[in-house]
């Protein structure tokens, strides 16, 4: 993995998660969904190159791949998941976002599936990265963190925020990851994923979501939703219902917006394979 260890350097470790394991299913038969045959093609193949290091995972199970690797206490890609944005209601000085974070991954895992040199086995941890953080940086609460004069370095994403008596969660940032309650903790198998996605992708369908902007911009509309409708706390039935609602849009906006830049991927590297043989099938000996 020389590529890889060059460009993904060891960072600290951290407690947040994202969408739960259904969560990232259905983002990524969503993507899934929406992928040409030529990529996916690609794509099923980078994925299975890691078959003999990791457990081998299929393109649904790939998504929560990057969890998996917390469970077992391996942290250097912790910080990847989330991108600290803060803000304030008290006037308290912002600190800046942490360099290593989630739209430093997604752009280092395109750079690197665009990267002819790299190999299969680096593309394939590029891609489950990606699969996965495209994710992430679509919750709410993996965009921002509070400052307060209480919580002078920030709220690590709703952590800190107790939810008294919630069937969902015991925090705010749990109870956004369930979807709030949305979600459930039911054990689907790949059918039953591939129904629920096609639902979500009746309700929410792609060519009316915006699928050309940036995961800069991804961001930024996870940060301005956290800050307008999850912290307008308490966390009641009229909250709830409202929060089902958003958590199911950004579910299908994620999986459309991967599937949108898989494909882009796929395109740009075939472009540039068929550019290389031309060039050298009229170059001189």
């Amino acid at each position: 993995m020389k590529i890889w260890l060059g460009v993904f350097v060891i960072l600290f470790p951290a407690t947040v998660f994202s969408w739960n394991a259904l969560g990232h299913r259905l983002i990524a038969q969503i993507a899934y969904d929406q992928m040409s045959s030529h990529a996916k093609q690609t794509f099923d193949s980078y994925n299975h190159a890691l078959d003999k290091v990791y457990k081998p995972q299929t393109w649904v199970n790939s998504a929560v791949w990057l969890d998996t690797l917390r469970h077992q206490d391996i942290n250097w890609f912790a910080t990847m998941h989330y991108i600290d944005i803060p803000f304030s209601d008290d006037g308290s000085a912002l600190p800046f976002p942490q360099d290593v974070n989630a739209l430093w991954a997604i752009e280092r895992s395109r750079h690197l599936l665009l990267n002819k040199y790299a190999t299969s086995f680096d593309k394939g941890i590029a891609l489950r990265i990606l699969i996965h953080v495209v994710g992430d940086i679509h919750q709410p609460l993996h965009a921002v963190t509070k400052i307060s004069a209480e919580l002078p370095k920030g709220d690590r994403g709703g952590n800190l925020v107790l939810l008294d008596d919630n069937p969902v969660a015991k925090n705010l940032h749990s109870y956004w990851d369930k979807g709030a309650g949305l979600l459930g903790t039911k054990n689907y198998n790949e059918t039953q994923i591939e129904k629920r996605a096609a639902k979500i992708e009746k309700r929410w369908p792609c060519k009316q979501l915006d699928l050309d902007s940036t995961p800069a911009q991804w961001a930024n509309e996870s940060h301005i939703l956290a800050i307008k409708r999850v912290y307008k706390l308490p966390v009641d039935e009229h909250y709830q219902i409202n929060a089902q609602k958003i958590s199911e849009k950004r579910i299908a906006i994620a999986g459309c917006r991967l599937g949108a830049l898989l494909n882009k991927i796929d395109e740009n590297t075939t472009a540039l394979a068929l550019k290389g043989r031309g060039s050298r099938r009229y170059s001189r000996s």
